[in-house]
């Protein structure tokens, strides 16, 4: 009786761990393939490192539309670009401000396309339904953003990398990731469907709170070790870059595969707060180039306020 008690969540923390490590061993071994493959570095760090960061949300959204859950699919998404912008660099910041240096173009495209699919999502999603044609579209913007951003890297001078260890290695260690994840968003979906229903809240909550909490770990890992060694402005390539992935290429294909239904309220408010959230970020970056401990501090304070709000409107 005791372990049924508390087997959605070991589920649960299981998953978290399985979706971490699945990643990590995709993103190392894919990323030394591919630059044995005399792929450039810059383009192994969107394509590759970018998905895999992005993966714990795409195993997690798409297995859940799989299996008729759309409100914990959207709810994950939209409930990890929130933790990734408001909790991940709020971290970051707070341990030691973020500067970004150069790269305000690039940094404007990518605030553009993390706000481009929010829209498209909230003004075509309103009544609650996100059909094939909007995932559609979703991907179709995400594969603009992946031209726009190869096509740029191709105009960066990069050297030539040595990778040790043998292609087979690489590959094998690609695979076992992607078993790895698959199998942790599997535990991660059960486990808080169950926990979804034990509580009597909607999954499109669980999904927003734990679950996005959960898949934001590796960015969150990231940032955090980034910052301890005085490179923070590592966090908000990695944030922004995960951010256009999980609502271009991770809505798009969980509700490509599996349109359907997902709670108003998840498109009516959660939606407009990651906008918001996005410009907020995004003003204090452009304005300055830096994010300091103060802004952090209170970036942390409202990602808390909105937990809180999640949880009590419940839904």
């Amino acid at each position: 009786m005791i372990f049924e008690q508390y087997l959605p969540w070991l589920m649960v923390v299981v998953g978290i761990v399985g979706l971490g490590q699945g990643a990590s061993w995709l993103v190392d071994g894919a990323s030394r393939l591919a630059l044995r493959l005399r792929v450039s570095p810059m383009v192994v760090g969107l394509t590759v490192v970018g998905f895999g960061t992005s993966m714990p949300e795409f195993a997690v959204s798409v297995r859940a539309a799989l299996v008729g859950s759309g409100g914990l699919s959207v709810g994950n998404a939209v409930g990890s670009n929130i933790m990734n912008l408001l909790l991940v660099l709020g971290v970051a910041a707070a341990i030691k401000p973020i500067h970004v240096v150069g790269g305000a173009r690039v940094l404007r495209r990518d605030l553009i396309f993390g706000v481009v699919p929010a829209l498209i999502i909230m003004g075509m999603a309103w009544n609650g339904f996100i059909s094939r044609p909007t995932a559609v579209i979703l991907l179709v913007v995400f594969a603009a953003f992946v031209a726009l951003a190869l096509r740029q890297a191709q105009t960066e001078n990069t050297g030539k990398t040595v990778v040790k260890g043998s292609p087979l290695h690489h590959l094998g260690l690609a695979a076992i990731g992607i078993v790895v994840l698959l199998a942790g968003s599997e535990m991660m979906v059960r486990g808080g469907i169950e926990l979804a229903t034990r509580f009597g809240v909607s999954e499109a909550v669980i999904g927003l709170t734990l679950v996005a909490f959960g898949t934001s770990l590796p960015e969150l890992a990231t940032s955090i070790t980034a910052a301890l060694k005085g490179e923070s402005e590592i966090s908000i390539g990695n944030v922004l870059g995960s951010n256009i992935f999980n609502l271009g290429l991770v809505v798009g294909t969980a509700f490509a595969i599996s349109p359907s239904s997902v709670p108003v309220f998840v498109i009516r408010q959660d939606v407009p707060f990651l906008i918001l959230a996005t410009f907020i970020v995004g003003r204090i970056v452009v304005r300055d180039g830096r994010i300091s401990r103060t802004e952090g501090a209170m970036m942390l304070v409202l990602v808390t306020a909105y937990i809180g709000f999640v949880v009590v409107r419940g839904g």
